[in-house]
């Protein structure tokens, strides 16, 4: 079964509004299913660059993208993810994220994660986790902390809890990305004695 989304338009009246949203959605190269008066669908839910995207192209023409609200609550989920495990995020004790974003969207944990797994078609814990161990890669690389000390950042319970993790989605240690961020620096400091 082959899933879509409808993405609602206002401001479509006429055959030639579809033409010209149509064109529009190609130059974007958006995977579109159909468009009709008011409306196109896509094969899977619209990223939050994407649907940004569309709207900037969009509006000049004198279309407004009418975000339905469940699409609208993924993108306030995602950008909640990204706020929480940034790094920067003052994590209180006993901290759950379901909680966090039931008191943050004004809406039951059930629901939000119902919906994020409907639109996504994954569930909100894995892309949490995936998320996660880009940030921790992220650190391991660019930065010389300790893994007790990005395991406090991303609100992992120990440097143990989250080498776990990252070996679980990544087949790798961290000790790997260590090893790139060694290399790094090797090579920088070569080209440094080599423009002195």
């Amino acid at each position: 079964m082959l899933s879509s989304y409808k993405i609602f338009i206002k401001g479509m009246v006429c055959d030639r509004c579809i033409l010209t949203v149509k064109d529009a959605l190609q130059e974007l190269q958006i995977p579109v299913t159909g468009v009709t008066l008011g409306e196109f669908t896509t094969v899977s839910a619209l990223s939050g660059p994407d649907l940004e995207a569309v709207r900037e192209k969009l509006q000049p023409l004198g279309f407004t993208l009418l975000e339905d609200k469940k699409t609208k609550l993924v993108r306030d989920i995602k950008s909640l993810v990204e706020k929480v495990y940034s790094g920067s995020y003052d994590f209180p004790e006993n901290f759950r994220f379901s909680q966090l974003s039931a008191r943050t969207l004004h809406k039951d944990y059930d629901f939000i994660s119902n919906t994020f797994s409907e639109l996504e078609g994954s569930t909100l814990e894995k892309y949490i986790i995936a998320f996660r161990t880009e940030k921790v890669k992220e650190f391991l690389v660019y930065t010389d902390e300790t893994l007790s000390d990005i395991a406090f950042r991303l609100g992992y319970s120990s440097g143990a809890h989250l080498s776990r993790q990252f070996k679980d989605q990544t087949g790798l240690n961290t000790s790997y990305f260590k090893e790139i961020r060694k290399s790094k620096e090797a090579l920088s400091h070569q080209s440094e004695e080599h423009t002195h």
